[in-house]
């Protein structure tokens, strides 16, 4: 049977709108990656450019940075520590050689610094800073200028990130041995299950309303996710907040008494487990709510601990919030060891005390990587085979470097490629498979990856597909046999889509965020079936997981 909620064709759109088909807040444009480019010019970078990408026990790590013509150096040094302690002037240092001078178009003149710091026993994590001197600038013993990160948004603030790390490498695979053959199902709490028994939403309906769906309302659907046969639950976030999607996090140690508090997580965490069904978070550590007690205590005293938790460009009400635009979402320093130790210590505390297996981990592109090797470190020491993969929407030169700073990340680049190869058909399927053989191979050295067709953030494919259904079977057959584990966003196994685009209505992304259909009278069981069998041959064929 039809569901109820079909969609009709989205209107023609330019090649550059289907380029940002895959995308998500926090994207960095394409302007902004050949601004980051060609600021080389004047820049000392290190953009975590190590060789090997995951450094193996015992053996030596190689380190480059670049200097442009703007910024020339006759001599650079790396100063580094393997107890976790903050590198300074005092600690190990080598000098850098300057290996190669590059030209490249927008760009000019780079030179290319080299140095390698010697092999380190297991589970080590090396933590650097890259001092350099100024040609025509007096050679003191402190350098003129440090290597600040380019990846990310960071490339434009020199003052950004000039702390680095990396960790030594015990394991193969960098994702935990249980995700090879998981399925992953994402849930948008406010809009997936009210806890009702029917599964009806019957409070306010609109987009930017709280729609009340809870955490006991997720634990009434195991039965049906358990049919379906996913066997990992990705939660959108829980924490106190004012928003309805709640990634303005007010409590990072407490969940909102409106989804059902503390007590609702800890009997769904128990019972999923029982199903053999592992629980992940949404963590947001880029970011808080300007509600948030640390920033509104850092905004009304300059001597309060948490002031130096956020970067305040003009005190108290000009400072660094997300994408620079997001007053009501204050950026975290994550630098700063205070705020370090707090979300750190809120992450290993929900693995602690709550028993979650994971987290999908928000904006990773904001933080710096000393601060993501701190994480990867703690969570795994909490529990040994947790899992956290992350939204890094970035380049892929940029995705690889996460390797060894969080077990995985998610695979934009793929995403954007089925969309536009089985949605929008803007790819024919020479171009797909050109673009995998390539993909795959480049990726092999990075992070994990896992897979998707759409998310929270943009349209859902079966709308893009103009509710083909035929279009959605053929790109979640070619996501569930490639390697990457693979996501499945709620409702998309019933056909639940939606009818205008983000840019269409007034709903913008919150169309992407319906409410989940209970009626099994308006679901497509056609396409129900169909994902059922497409997990089943997932999990049943170790080819497929490998």
């Amino acid at each position: 049977m039809e569901h109820a909620q079909s969609a009709i064709s989205p209107p023609q759109s330019s090649e550059e709108a289907f380029s940002q088909i895959a995308t998500a807040p926090g994207d960095l444009p394409t302007p902004q990656q050949q601004l980051r480019l060609t600021s080389q010019t004047h820049q000392f970078r290190h953009d975590n450019t190590i060789v090997p990408l995951a450094p193996e026990p015992e053996k030596p790590v190689e380190v480059w940075a670049t200097s442009g013509t703007g910024m020339p150096l006759h001599r650079a040094a790396i100063f580094y520590t393997t107890d976790g302690s903050l590198p300074t002037l005092d600690s190990q240092s080598l000098p850098m050689t300057e290996e190669t001078v590059d030209w490249q178009v927008s760009v000019g003149y780079l030179t290319r610094w080299r140095a390698e710091i010697p092999g380190q026993a297991a589970d080590t994590v090396v933590r650097y800073r890259i001092g350099g001197w100024q040609t025509g600038e007096p050679d003191g013993a402190e350098p003129t200028v440090w290597a600040h990160d380019g990846q990310g948004f960071h490339f434009a603030d020199p003052n950004a990130v000039t702390v680095f790390a990396y960790s030594v490498e015990t394991a193969r695979s960098p994702l935990p041995h249980w995700m090879a053959d998981a399925v992953i199902y994402q849930i948008f709490l406010d809009r997936f299950h009210p806890g009702t028994e029917d599964g009806r939403f019957t409070g306010p309906s609109g987009p930017r309303e709280r729609h009340g769906g809870t955490i006991e309302g997720v634990r009434r659907a195991l039965p049906y996710l358990a049919e379906l046969g996913v066997t990992c639950l990705w939660l959108s976030p829980l924490h106190p907040s004012e928003t309805y999607h709640r990634y303005d996090t007010i409590d990072f140690f407490h969940v909102d008494p409106e989804l059902g508090g503390n007590e609702a997580l800890v009997a769904l965490v128990n019972e999923a487990h029982a199903r053999e069904m592992r629980v992940l978070l949404d963590f947001v550590p880029s970011h808080a709510s300007w509600h948030h007690p640390a920033f509104l205590a850092a905004q009304q005293d300059r001597t309060s601990p948490t002031h130096s938790w956020f970067t305040f460009d003009e005190w108290p009400d000009k400072y660094r919030s997300f994408l620079g635009v997001s007053t009501h979402l204050p950026t975290f320093n994550t630098q700063d060891e205070g705020a370090r130790e707090y979300l750190i210590g809120s992450a290993v505390h929900w693995l602690e005390e709550y028993g979650v297996d994971g987290f999908r981990v928000d904006h990773v592109i904001g933080p710096s990587m000393d601060f993501w090797v701190a994480f990867h470190r703690a969570i795994t020491q909490a529990k040994a085979d947790v899992v956290a993969f992350g939204e890094a929407t970035d380049t892929p030169d940029s995705l690889r470097r996460y390797r060894g700073r969080l077990h995985g990340i998610l695979d934009f680049p793929l995403a954007r490629a089925l969309r536009s190869t089985f949605a929008a058909g803007t790819w024919g399927v020479g171009e797909l498979d050109s673009f995998l053989d390539a993909h795959e191979t480049y990726m092999e050295s990075g992070p994990g990856r896992v897979s998707f067709l759409d998310n929270h953030d943009m349209e859902r494919f079966l709308y893009l597909a103009g509710g083909d259904t035929a279009r959605l079977k053929l790109a979640a057959l070619c996501l569930f046999t490639l390697s990457a584990t693979p996501i499945l966003y709620y409702g998309t196994e019933v056909g639940l889509s939606h009818s205008v685009g983000f840019g269409d209505g007034l709903g913008g992304d919150s169309e992407a965020r319906r409410d989940m259909i209970w009626d099994p009278g308006e679901w497509d069981r056609d396409l129900l079936v169909f994902f059922q069998g497409l997990i089943r041959l997932r999990r049943d064929y170790p080819a497929l997981q490998h």
